[in-house]
This record gives C-alpha cells, sequence and structure tokens, in this order.
C-alpha cells in the first residue's frame, strides 16, 4: 500500500509541476552571427496592435528591457534589431484527481475532483534584423495561467526570462 501511496504523490507532483511551467521554444537564423548586434528597439506598429490590458502590455515590454539589458543590449532610437510580441490566449479547463496537502482526495478514494476554467496564454517574441528587415530569431512561451491576477505580475517577467534564456544563440 506504501508503494500505491508513493506512485500517486509522485505522478500528483509530476503533474502539479507541469501545470505551473510555461513551454518554451525558439528557433533562429542558423547563419546570423547575432554577436554583431548590440542595439534593438520594440516594433511600434506591432506593439500598436498588440491586444493586451495595459498592465500586462507593461509587464511584458519592462521584462523584455531587463532581459536584453542583462545580456548586454542597449535601446536605441536607430536600433540594430526590432522585437514584436504576440500574445493569444484561450480558454481551457482542467480537472484535477490529485494529491494536495497530505492526502489523496481524488474520487477513486472517496474525495471529489476539482475542475477549473481558467485562461493560457502564448507569448511570443520576434526579434528582427532592422536593415535586411528578416526575423533572425523567435522564442515562444505558452501554458502561461493569466486568469490568476495574484501571480500573473511575477509569472509574466518569469515567462519573459524562460523564452529569452536562449538569446542570443552562441556564436558559431
Amino acid at each position: 500500500m506504501k508503494l500505491q501511496s508513493l506512485f500517486v504523490f509522485v505522478l500528483a507532483t509530476v503533474f502539479m509541476v507541469s501545470c505551473n511551467t510555461v513551454r518554451v521554444s525558439y528557433d533562429f537564423d542558423r547563419s546570423t552571427d547575432f554577436n554583431t548586434y548590440k542595439t534593438y528597439n520594440f516594433h511600434q506598429k506591432g506593439i500598436d496592435k498588440l491586444e493586451l490590458n495595459d498592465l500586462d502590455k507593461r509587464r511584458i515590454l519592462t521584462s523584455i528591457e531587463a532581459q536584453l539589458k542583462a545580456k548586454g543590449f542597449t535601446k536605441s532610437d536607430n536600433p540594430e534589431l526590432l522585437i514584436n510580441v504576440l500574445a493569444s490566449s484561450k480558454e481551457k479547463i482542467n480537472i484535477d484527481n490529485g494529491y494536495y496537502g497530505g492526502g489523496y482526495w481524488g474520487p477513486y478514494y472517496g474525495g471529489p475532483s476539482r475542475v477549473y476554467q481558467y485562461t493560457s496564454g502564448t507569448i511570443i517574441i520576434d526579434i528582427v534584423d532592422d536593415k535586411k528587415n528578416i526575423l533572425i530569431w523567435q522564442g515562444a512561451g505558452s501554458g502561461l495561467n493569466v486568469s490568476n491576477l495574484d501571480s500573473k505580475g511575477d509569472d509574466i517577467p518569469k515567462a519573459i526570462e524562460e523564452i529569452l534564456a536562449k538569446f542570443p544563440p552562441p556564436a558559431k
């Protein structure tokens, strides 16, 4: 019986952790030498079209600026790189039959299932060579719970950090 309880605990823990992380992917032009770029700015027309509330838009842009500054990039009126952001969301439903705080409460042990709805967000960051007008890097983070108003102020910057973790790619 102890082995079964341990298995349920491990499975539930993996499930809970996987629900709280942002899935990140990225792609880039392998022929680009990213060491030649030092300056950036936001693609204002793209940012203006971003359908987010002002708080979330500011969180995203401020987080991008902080990450790029930490990587040695400077914001400029005459940038080498243009940054564009795309965001989308969709409603999701989650059913929990898991382990929480001391015991398994799922339906097989007489406990209720929890069903809740939330909004799952995706953030895409496009980085464009301004002179050549070509996309050279793209990163995406999906699975961000944007329904939780208490935590998204912390979750959005963490998601941006994870998305930009692989930018710029290592030198050739």
